[in-house]
């Protein structure tokens, strides 16, 4: 049995709130584009820039920390709660899907800042670009380390910053998805232009969506301390699910100048709830589940997508949404974003008083999803 020691949680100094955000790019923005970032349901999100505003209307970043150093935030954190021995710290597994740069990966950054804390000959895994179900498989490699090494510890780290990603908003109206759709009904737009409507206006969700900060959790045994259960993964179900979340290289896009650009298809909210309704069910079927129902888990740890995506999985999970049972997850989603592979750490790291057992559900690029039992008795 695998138990979690200890859990912090780091974040950029610099919080926008949504309403001033959008406030200042009132003048590019249509009502119905405002009703759907309103929607969202994210209020504020952390940046490591300190003029995310700025940046979106087209200033140059101004970043005064990165996806590395709220990684290192997280893990001295995370260290000094346990206050324990850091040399009996065996394994880092570090994960992002933003990372500062392509080489070296997070696990060897993170090392190379915590000289004189975490051992010179400590194991390392990256994890990168695995979307937003990675905690719970990083968490499995952990399970296996821990297996081979008794009297061992492991570090699981997840850290974000998705803000640099985002393509700073330069046209001069953007417009609601389903107004382009009536464009292009009314015939006032051709196909061409109603696909780049239709990427301008996503650009704008992704601005208001995604947050920035990063979780490490410390893994290990001791007896009165909150465990791991089973854990169940489904990927890819349907080929074509593999392209419903994507990144690439190098976009093409003007604005975002040779960046990488994320994709989200309009599929993703009902494909999303499926693949987490699949991932539940084969856990609580599991013959070492200490559970076998819903009803039975005192909390849902849901991925934080979008207000949408969580309303879509509360339903087809027959969990009511303003219950106390997925309180956090919204919480979570309000108060810093869709944090991809951080978020559920955020809320595992932030319940650490809970009782009882917890659902913990991630799914995102791949197509894919994990879910797994916290015990918290």
């Amino acid at each position: 049995m695998m138990n979690l020691l200890s859990a912090a949680t780091s974040t950029p100094k610099h919080a926008f709130q949504t309403t001033d955000l959008a406030a200042a790019l009132m003048h590019k923005l249509t009502p119905e584009l405002i009703n759907t970032i309103n929607s969202l349901g994210v209020e504020q999100r952390y940046s490591v820039m300190d003029n995310y505003p700025d940046f979106l209307a087209g200033k140059p970043m101004h970043a005064t920390s990165s996806t590395t150093e709220l990684g290192v935030g997280a893990t001295k954190r995370c260290i000094e709660q346990w206050q324990g021995d850091p040399t009996q710290i065996g394994l880092l597994i570090a994960a992002t899907n933003t990372p500062d740069q392509m080489l070296p990966c997070l696990a060897s950054e993170v090392i190379g800042k915590t000289h004189g804390l975490l051992s010179r000959s400590i194991r390392t895994v990256s994890m990168q670009s695995q979307g937003c179900s990675v905690l719970l498989k990083s968490i499995e490699v952990a399970q296996w380390y821990l297996a081979a090494n008794p009297g061992k510890m492991a570090m699981v780290l997840m850290a974000e910053a998705h803000t640099p990603y985002v393509a700073p908003l330069l046209r001069d109206e953007y417009n609601g998805y389903r107004e382009i759709l009536r464009m292009r009904k009314e015939q006032k737009v051709d196909d061409a232009q109603f696909e780049q409507k239709r990427l301008d206006t996503t650009f704008v969700i992704q601005s208001m969506l995604f947050g920035d900060g990063a979780v490490a959790l410390l893994v290990g045994t001791e007896e009165g301390k909150p465990s791991f259960g089973p854990i169940s993964h489904l990927t890819n179900e349907e080929t074509e699910d593999v392209n419903l979340l994507t990144m690439n290289s190098k976009s093409s896009h003007p604005f975002l100048k040779g960046r990488p650009q994320y994709f989200m298809r309009p599929a993703v909210p009902a494909r999303g709830a499926h693949y987490a309704v699949s991932t539940v069910k084969s856990v609580l079927e599991h013959p070492d589940s200490p559970v076998h129902t819903l009803s039975q888990v005192d909390n849902c740890l849901i991925h934080t997508g979008s207000k949408k995506i969580l309303d879509g999985v509360c339903s087809q999970l027959d969990l009511e949404k303003d219950s106390a049972k997925v309180h956090g997850s919204y919480e979570v989603l309000k108060n810093y974003g869709n944090l991809s592979s951080a978020s559920t750490g955020f809320m595992l790291a932030e319940k650490n008083e809970w009782k009882g057992p917890a659902m913990v559900v991630g799914f995102g690029v791949g197509f894919t999803a994990s879910a797994g039992i916290m015990n918290y008795n």
